[in-house]
């Protein structure tokens, strides 16, 4: 306001009220402050400046303000239902129930009335009631309304300090919020409660990764394995935060160890879904060739079996060295898009044992709608020379991938007849690193059955996975953007390494019928979107 121009209550707050309405929140307190240090007992300034601290977080301040507004207009609906509110927000249901009670006597009524009214009944029987604040917390949970749930979740564990789930839903609200801290003092809160509990340890863990606290999360799961060695989702976690730091050997180890757990004892855990004709074709394949033939029918079911057949490491390279010339790093800096194609990616032995591994091992658990299966290093796709290839590919590029982290791997089994192969997407990390394995003669052409592999990128995470998640608005996006793209062929043992934000999908291929003839392409991600 201009101190040059007399001051006028009245246009002050016509003006103040239309910063207001104009969503001009700091502009309208400005105005509103400035009546009430003429004004004090100003109602509408009062009222209206505590809307806006209460909108911005600051309950706490504007619970005077309402008090005030009301106090100078005890009739008035509005300031009544304002203040019943705020002192809902700020956890005082005693109080609001107190307020709409005397609000009742001046005849106050109406839908919103006894909407507010029912939540402040609620909230004092939650007061109360430990059980009450826990189902209030879990509900707000899942409505995603993260802020209530940590406050009633602390609630209930402030009235009940042994619920062990109060704690761990907590953990899990505070780190969705982003408060990694916060939640690893929950999760060692809950450990006095309860020292020889493996699931909080395994909780803990997983907050200390998400903080990046590494080596405390290494010692938590760790903890949690020695109280419970069957804990299988430990070792999962114990996998995934060793192989993503440096120790990729380790790590599927842990991997593998959890795969055995799961499925190692006869019988696959049940599926919420029926399998898919292309899953069920592969399994009838797959047991025909571990047993030689046409297997018996009392032979067991693939999906009931745990089978590792080869895998080892090899004693001598498992990627081949001489792909890592000066011209291929020049190739890689100038490319546009950014990718190299790499031949002979492997060595003869390592493409030979890999082949043998993913024909024999029963790990292809995971299912895509678009006829094809997976394979992940938590289902047994973790042999020791997975790892060796991995580390490898970092050792023999280390100007492409060692600043990046190892991320991912995964591999793809295709059906001849049944898949239609991946939709266009993008990865959420940075480098890709793709090679084929099955053999040349499978591919009926061989000019295709590789990736396509366009020159865009999504501009930021959200994007990409709005992107990712509908494949019209994807291929809008790319005509719209003028993209253009680059067909790779599929060639046993060749390698594509690109950059993993430009978008990409299966190229069409026509493969021959056969167990042994199915398309498969072992993918690793390295660091991560930015």
């Amino acid at each position: 306001m201009d101190p040059t121009v007399p001051f006028s209550l009245e246009v002050v707050l016509e003006e103040a009220l239309a910063h207001h309405k104009g969503g001009r929140p700091r502009e309208a307190e400005t105005g509103y402050r400035a009546i009430l240090a003429h004004e004090p007992r100003h109602p509408i300034a009062n009222h209206n400046l505590g809307i806006v601290l209460a909108q911005a977080g600051q309950v706490a301040q504007s619970l005077p303000l309402f008090e005030a507004a009301l106090e100078a207009e005890p009739g008035v609906d509005t300031y009544r239902l304002s203040l019943a509110r705020a002192l809902l927000a700020a956890n005082d249901a005693g109080r609001a129930l107190t307020v709409l009670g005397e609000g009742k006597r001046f005849g106050l009524s109406g839908p919103a009335f006894d909407a507010l009214l029912a939540r402040a009944q609620a909230a004092r029987k939650f007061s109360a009631d430990p059980d009450g604040l826990f189902e209030a917390a879990v509900h707000q949970h899942k409505l995603g309304k993260m802020d209530e749930a940590i406050r009633f979740y602390r609630q209930a564990i402030a009235a009940d300090p042994r619920r062990l789930e109060a704690y761990e839903n907590f953990g899990v609200a505070l780190i969705a919020g982003g408060h990694h801290e916060e939640a690893v003092k929950i999760y060692r809160q809950a450990l006095q409660v309860a020292p020889d509990n493996a699931a909080m340890l395994d909780n803990l863990g997983y907050a200390y990764t998400v903080q990046g606290n590494i080596e405390d999360a290494i010692a938590s799961y760790r903890q949690a394995i020695a109280l419970k060695p069957d804990f299988a989702e430990a070792y999962n976690h114990l996998g995934s935060v060793l192989s993503e730091n440096g120790r990729i050997a380790e790590g599927f180890e842990a991997f593998m160890t959890r795969a055995r757990l799961v499925y190692g004892n006869g019988k696959a855990p049940p599926r919420q879904e029926a399998e898919p004709l292309h899953k069920i074709k592969h399994d009838r394949e797959q047991r025909d060739y571990l047993a030689g033939g046409k297997a018996p029918d009392d032979a067991p079911a693939v999906a009931d079996m745990f089978h590792i057949e080869h895998g080892e490491r090899l004693e001598g390279p498992a990627v081949n060295p001489a792909n890592a010339t000066a011209q291929l790093l020049d190739q890689w800096n100038k490319a546009d898009p950014q990718l190299v194609v790499i031949e002979n990616i492997l060595t003869d032995e390592a493409l030979k044992q890999l082949r043998l591994f993913c024909a024999g091992s029963t790990v292809w658990r995971r299912l895509y709608s678009a006829g094809y299966i997976g394979a992940i290093p938590a289902d047994g796709f973790a042999a020791p020379l997975l790892a060796q290839i991995a580390e490898e590919l970092i050792s023999t590029y280390p100007q492409i991938l060692k600043p990046h982290k190892f991320h991912y791997l995964g591999a793809f089994k295709y059906d001849s007849e049944l898949s239609t192969g991946t939709n266009t997407h993008a990865d959420f990390s940075t480098v890709n690193v793709n090679f084929y394995i099955t053999p040349d003669e499978a591919n009926l052409d061989p000019e295709s059955g590789g990736m396509e592999v366009w020159d865009v990128a999504a501009a930021d995470t959200a994007q990409l996975r709005r992107l990712n998640a509908d494949e019209n608005a994807v291929r809008e996006f790319l005509k719209t953007s003028g993209a253009r793209s680059t067909i790779i062929p599929h060639k046993a043992n060749r390698g594509v390494i690109f950059k993993s934000h430009l978008f990409h999908k299966t190229d069409n291929f026509k493969f021959r019928e056969g167990y042994l003839n199915k398309r498969i392409n072992v993918s690793l991600l390295f660091g991560t979107f930015k």
